[in-house]
């Protein structure tokens, strides 16, 4: 039997994965990328010596929701923004990410990219 808590929880998983999932034609928000890389930032600062599978879900999904230049784009903005809110973020964890991920992805997760190339 499932205890309250847990099953809050995984509501909670499902939800966001489900918001997660852009609709065709749709831009991706930030609030997906937000979602999709939550689980990197233990990665991201320091805390963690390798990305854990969620984390590495979550940036296998940015690279199937961002098909076209502009959802690029919008996707490197908003992983830029959250990266700056992260005092303790590590730049070079953070452009390694889809390599120790083994995911390549046209998105660049660095604090200091320049998104509109």
């Amino acid at each position: 039997m499932m205890k309250k808590g847990s099953f809050v929880a995984a509501l909670l998983v499902v939800a966001a994965v489900v918001s997660f999932m852009a609709m065709p034609g749709q831009a991706i928000t930030c609030q997906q990328v937000d979602v999709a890389l939550s689980s990197c930032v233990s990665y991201l600062t320091g805390n963690a010596g390798e990305p854990s599978p969620a984390c590495c879900n979550g940036v296998s999904s940015i690279k199937e929701n961002t098909p076209t230049k502009l959802d690029r784009q919008t996707a490197c903005q908003c992983v830029k923004d959250a990266a700056a809110k992260i005092s303790s973020l590590k730049d070079d964890a953070a452009q390694q990410l889809p390599a120790k991920c083994k995911i390549q992805i046209n998105v660049p997760i660095s604090k200091t990219v320049d998104c509109n190339l």
